[in-house]
């Protein structure tokens, strides 16, 4: 989630001014802080798997471990208390984020200590090397299910290569976020699927795994380019104005997509 919290409040609050103007800009931010507080469009279409999950596996009042969280993680979407683990907790704040400092590879926590565990966006910014014991450690302390949300393949690497130098062009630096994606590659669905079967192996767990494609490439390109701009009108669109669409954006599945999710269920 850090990802777009980088940009957050960089003149959102501006273009909400120029668009509305008094009264009616602080009406409108008072009806977005109610339906839609703290979320992101690209982020919420990543989140929608995942509390989709939950809520099947009628796991929504269990105890959830969000690895990688950032300052908000899954709250702004699932909306209650969850744990969260992470080197930095900097960006808007909840009271909803249980925070605990530390690394995907080294979880302190004990085998089991959480009903769920959840990873979303993270992988790709662990070194190559050490995605597997991320992996392991993930599905140790998840005791009825494991969520794993991941930008993969060739054609996603592809386009975040070009969007990372249209944001270099744009803004004269690079995005750190990005710059990790082309830095480390991004990960495979079997490099995935290796490591999720030889961890629940060396856990001793029975686990059933499923994956799912999310989010089309050309959906994603659009919000993406909406959101590398200076334009403070632009950037206020894409932060609130696709947030009315993501009811029909999370439908957008198809074809070549930008990430998968993968779901872990462990034998109750």
């Amino acid at each position: 989630s850090g990802f777009f919290q980088i940009r957050a409040g960089a003149g959102g609050d501006v273009a909400k001014e120029n668009l509305f103007g008094g009264l009616s800009a602080q009406h409108h931010g008072q009806i977005f802080n109610k339906f839609f507080w703290r979320q992101h469009p690209e982020a919420a279409l990543r989140y929608a798997p995942v509390v989709s999950e939950i809520k099947k596996a009628a796991l929504t009042n269990a105890k959830i471990l969000e690895i990688g969280s950032g300052s908000l993680g899954i709250v702004p979407y699932l909306k209650r208390e969850i744990n969260a683990l992470d080197i930095d907790f900097s960006g808007p704040q909840t009271s909803l984020i249980k925070k605990t400092k530390g690394y995907a590879t080294s979880i302190p926590f004990r085998k089991n200590s959480f009903d769920v565990a959840i990873s979303v966006d993270v992988l790709e910014h662990l070194k190559p090397q050490v995605r597997e014991k991320a992996i392991y450690e993930m599905l140790r302390v998840a005791k009825k299910m494991a969520i794993l949300v991941t930008p993969e393949g060739e054609d996603s690497e592809n386009q975040d290569k070009n969007l990372h130098e249209k944001y270099i062009r744009v803004f004269k630096n690079p995005n750190q976020f990005l710059e990790e994606h082309i830095k480390y590659g991004l990960p495979k669905k079997e490099e995935i699927l290796v490591s999720i079967d030889r961890s629940a192996r060396l856990l001793n767990k029975k686990a059933k795994t499923k994956s799912y494609p999310n989010l089309n490439l050309f959906i994603r390109n659009i919000l993406m380019q909406t959101w590398i701009t200076k334009s403070k009108i632009l950037y206020y669109i894409y932060l609130k104005g696709y947030l009315l669409f993501v009811p029909i954006l999370k439908l957008c599945n198809f074809g070549k997509t930008y990430r998968r999710v993968f779901v872990i269920e462990f034998d109750r």
